[in-house]
């Protein structure tokens, strides 16, 4: 009962937090009042704080409220286990790509197409499932995604005929197809690394905020690592918290807990049920942006939206 608890609790939650955080960082994104802040220094703040939660809770749990049994910890499931550690660098790296794309697209697309899209990574959830965990899907499920798959495209064609979607000065693609593409390589990143987080956790029985933490050491590494490679130049002249505003806070803290609940889901539900979750939050977005930032959707576009949850529901 309690497992079921969790299980559902974790996932309208992720519902929730997951309407919350695009539409707050599209917002963000598309009203910056002055300095536009950095996204690579965002997701580092974001990991830095994940750790630090995941850090506190192995100090009340396992380190028993004392820095001594925080050290035997650290000691224990860091130093001793070096290749355990190395092998979590591969989903560290791809979450770190995966969260700076999310900030890519939502600087390019709308909250509500964002949505919509990113919801392939239903389908890439399910693939590396079945090749990397062996699930075996029934002819339902695998009609729903591939209902799902020809949703996303026709939200996609829908944008395509968009006269608005300028050329980007250095590819010469438009702004809304970059978007759509880091979206994509998003879905893809997103699918692997919830499978092969999915395959540790519900395969070990390492407690799951030294798995979190171990995670976390290495995504900040890589996090600060990348930031000074790709904006060490704008960081020297405007400094590394240019342009932070609440708001900016807020969405670093609803995404940092957001990461945290998604292992919550790995490891009491599955990565294919967080993604039809995450599926749903899609049509809270949409009335939430045409209430507050003025979207009107298509014909098309409903058409492909509805189609994308009527496979939600179908699965």
């Amino acid at each position: 009962m309690a497992t079921r608890c969790l299980r559902y609790g974790s996932l309208a939650f992720l519902v929730a937090q997951d309407t919350a955080l695009v539409l707050l960082m599209r917002y963000s994104r598309s009203h910056a009042t002055g300095d536009m802040y950095l996204a690579s220094t965002a997701v580092c703040c974001m990991e830095v704080l994940k750790l630090c939660v995941c850090v506190g809770m192995l100090y009340a749990g396992e380190g028993r409220g004392s820095i001594s049994g925080l050290v035997n910890v650290f000691r224990r499931e860091f130093l001793e286990k070096p290749n355990e550690v190395l092998r979590l660098a591969v989903p560290s790296f791809l979450y770190l790509l995966q969260n700076n794309l999310l900030y890519f697209a939502l600087s390019n697309l709308r909250a509500t197409p964002y949505k919509v899209t990113y919801n392939l990574k239903i389908l890439t959830s399910a693939l590396f499932s079945v090749t990397m965990l062996g699930q075996k899907l029934s002819k339902r499920k695998w009609l729903s995604l591939i209902a799902l798959f020809v949703g996303v495209t026709v939200v996609q064609s829908d944008n395509h005929k968009s006269d608005s979607d300028a050329p980007h000065p250095e590819t010469g693609l438009g702004y809304q197809t970059l978007g759509f593409l880091a979206v994509v390589a998003a879905a893809f990143t997103s699918g692997f690394c919830g499978v092969y987080q999915q395959k540790i956790l519900q395969a070990g029985k390492t407690n799951m905020w030294v798995r979190n933490a171990q995670m976390g050491l290495t995504s900040v590494c890589l996090g600060v690592v990348s930031t000074i490679v790709k904006d060490r130049q704008a960081i020297r002249e405007r400094g590394f918290f240019q342009g932070y505003t609440k708001l900016v806070w807020t969405v670093i803290v609803i995404q940092a807990v957001g990461g945290l609940n998604i292992a919550f889901i790995l490891k009491y539900a599955d990565n294919i049920l967080k993604g039809f979750a995450a599926a749903f939050s899609t049509v809270a977005s949409c009335v939430l942006e045409m209430a507050i930032m003025h979207f009107r959707p298509t014909a098309t576009f409903l058409l492909g939206g509805a189609l994308i949850n009527v496979a939600a529901y179908c699965y």
